[in-house]
């Protein structure tokens, strides 16, 4: 795995911005806004009427 350099700020590409959030959650034990209930409830049912 390539070594990601300023894991304390976005920079707008999904990769790294990713490893920010998973580096914040692993320091802090929160979720970004990412993983919101409310947002994961409408994907599901999302995928549920594709279905």
């Amino acid at each position: 795995m390539n070594y990601i350099d300023n894991l304390d700020t976005y920079n707008g590409e999904p990769v790294h911005d990713g490893w920010v959030d998973c580096d914040n959650n692993e320091n802090t034990g929160e979720l970004s806004g990412l993983f919101e209930y409310t947002d994961l409830d409408k994907f599901i049912d999302n995928l549920h009427n594709r279905i």
